[in-house]
């Protein structure tokens, strides 16, 4: 080559460098650019995490759709759930981010059951940052949804509470709304317990829950009523074992519930309760010393105070003592033990017995019962054999446990007493009292004249009264409207349990001779409560004529021209 022309080269092209040098700056460049590019990536990551926190956030704020916190179960005595929540996936939109309604309609309707295209489309034009599509999707349909690919609509977690047992205990369960919180019954009232995820355990036994609801739905068909009540209370401990109200509803579906149904008539309800009131009468008549046993009242003639006039359902045209004015349910008789107790203290009696102010039980419906401001003589009177005061069926069913059981009055509750827990107790009648009220509740079923022979349970030793009061109307008594009440202990004997059935407007029919009664109505239904719940609570069939059982009555009067001894059942 040219010398001159070698010398231009080398001045426009720089020299060939070392082939091992080349190979190391070749190295460095493309290290630079790796961890320019990672570092590149590293940013684009971070921003998109970021955006997807932001846009999460965003979405659960404008409302939250699901349970944030396990809300706590509601256990029956044995541990059995009532009340519980079930996993779910909602699907939600936010349809500020959703590019095509239209389109967006169009994919997501065959996959909703509850919406088509317009309704979809105008739910999805809401000028909101949350739209609920759905609260229980199958995993088939999030998947379908999912595959959709749908900008703007989204999948959250969630929960609903369900309630497996469907209608048995709905009015002590209550219901929760869709933010789950507590609208009615222990979810209402136990919703800060719940919320934390404590559970809540009832004193209620669900499978002597349906056997109470059961009974009184039978009758109510039976005897085409518009509705029933039912309470089991156990009588040493105050807890209720069963609380019934029908007609009742399930709470899986509690937005599709009547007014009625809702309505919980066995707490809530307020009854004048009729001749069941007689058991109470006796028993303050007895313990007030007013009466004794043996002491015989006038009943031939009607009883006139004020402007009423008191009847008897079945006249007698000669004295009757106290256990033939229970058995035998004379109005008469129970008002002229009534005028021996006087006002005062028969009022002092019913506020001892908590039947003047609403129960502290552990649910909202509660009412409060409805008394005389003024407790004037014709009150007395009306008040002995059920009329004058209305209270709930759990009032009853609390009062006289304190009357035939022990003799004391014992707060009720609605939740397990473990067997350390101390009640609140208030002794209200003798033990003797107690006894002999029991001994003449048990006469009233077993005796050939009692009210009560359809209740009847061989070998359960069952005692109760009847009540058949009309309804009150305006402007006094619908003659057409009855209420048909049964208050029963069991076993009279060794007194552990009382039920209160009532039945609401019951109609006469044919297999009851056109009778809507309580001793034709309710009566039957307590046979076969105590037949079906007795094994249940390990209450055996016992030998009514054995001397034990003799020693544990208290069968020292007369009935009629017989003595009422167990011989005679």
């Amino acid at each position: 080559m040219i010398p001159g022309l070698q010398k231009i080269r080398h001045l426009i092209l720089p020299s060939r460098p070392d082939p091992a040098q080349s190979r190391q700056i070749a190295e460095g460049r493309l290290l630079v650019c790796c961890l320019v590019a990672l570092g590149i990536f590293a940013t684009i990551g971070a921003r998109i995490v970021s955006l997807a926190d932001a846009s999460a956030s965003t979405h659960l704020a404008v409302k939250r759709p699901d349970i944030t916190a396990e809300r706590g179960r509601i256990l029956d005595r044995k541990g059995r759930m009532l009340a519980g929540n079930f996993p779910i996936t909602v699907l939600h939109a936010d349809p500020s981010e959703l590019m095509d309604v239209g389109e967006a309609a169009a994919k997501l309707a065959p996959f909703l059951a509850q919406h088509d295209k317009k309704s979809l489309q105008k739910l999805l034009t809401k000028k909101t940052r949350y739209v609920e599509l759905d609260r229980q999707l199958t995993p088939k349909r999030h998947a379908q949804i999912l595959r959709l690919g749908i900008p703007g609509v989204y999948f959250a977690k969630g929960a609903i509470r369900i309630y497996p047992r469907d209608h048995t205990a709905a009015h002590i369960l209550g219901h929760v709304d869709t933010e789950n919180n507590g609208i009615a019954g222990i979810e209402k009232s136990m919703h800060s317990r719940l919320a934390r995820g404590e559970d809540v355990t009832l004193s209620i036994d669900i499978g002597l829950q349906s056997v109470i609801r059961s009974e009184i739905q039978k009758q109510i068909e039976k005897f085409e009523a518009i509705g029933g009540a039912g309470i089991l209370l156990d009588i040493k401990t105050g807890e209720m074992l069963a609380v019934a109200s029908l007609p009742d509803f399930n709470p899986n579906q509690f937005s599709q519930a009547k007014d009625d149904a809702r309505f919980n008539r066995a707490t809530k309800g307020l009854y004048e309760m009729g001749s069941t009131f007689k058991v109470l009468n006796t028993a303050i008549a007895l313990e007030s010393g007013a009466t004794t046993t043996d002491q015989r009242f006038e009943v031939s003639k009607p009883l006139r105070v004020s402007r009423f006039t008191i009847t008897d359902y079945h006249p007698h045209s000669r004295p009757l003592n106290v256990p033939e004015i229970l058995v035998y349910s004379s109005n008469i008789g129970s008002a002229l033990m009534a005028k021996e107790v006087g006002a005062k203290t028969q009022r002092a009696y019913m506020d001892k017995l908590g039947l003047l102010d609403r129960l502290e039980l552990e649910i909202p419906e509660v009412s409060q019962p409805l008394s005389p401001k003024q407790w004037r003589r014709a009150t007395t009177f009306t008040v002995s054999y059920g009329h004058g005061i209305s209270i709930s069926p759990a009032h009853l069913a609390s009062a006289v446990a304190a009357a035939s059981g022990t003799g004391q009055w014992i707060q009720p509750t609605l939740l397990r007493r473990e067997t350390s827990e101390t009640p609140l107790r208030l002794r209200i009648f003798s033990e003797e009292t107690s006894r002999a009220v029991r001994s003449m509740m048990r006469l009233v079923v077993s005796h050939v004249d009692g009210t009560a022979k359809y209740a009847e349970a061989r070998g359960y030793m069952v005692g109760g009264k009847t009540g058949t009061a009309e309804k009150i109307q305006a402007g006094g008594y619908n003659n057409k409207a009855n209420l048909a009440t049964f208050v029963a202990t069991f076993p009279a004997h060794d007194p552990r349990y009382v039920i209160v059935i009532l039945v609401d407007e019951p109609k006469g029919q044919e297999h009851s001779h056109g009778y809507s009664t309580a001793g034709w109505v309710v009566a039957p239904a307590i046979r076969r409560i105590v037949e079906q719940i007795a094994p249940i609570l390990g209450v055996l069939p016992v030998d009514e004529e054995s001397p034990l059982i003799r020693q544990k009555m208290l069968l020292d009067f007369t009935i009629g021209d017989k003595e009422a001894t167990l011989a005679s059942y």
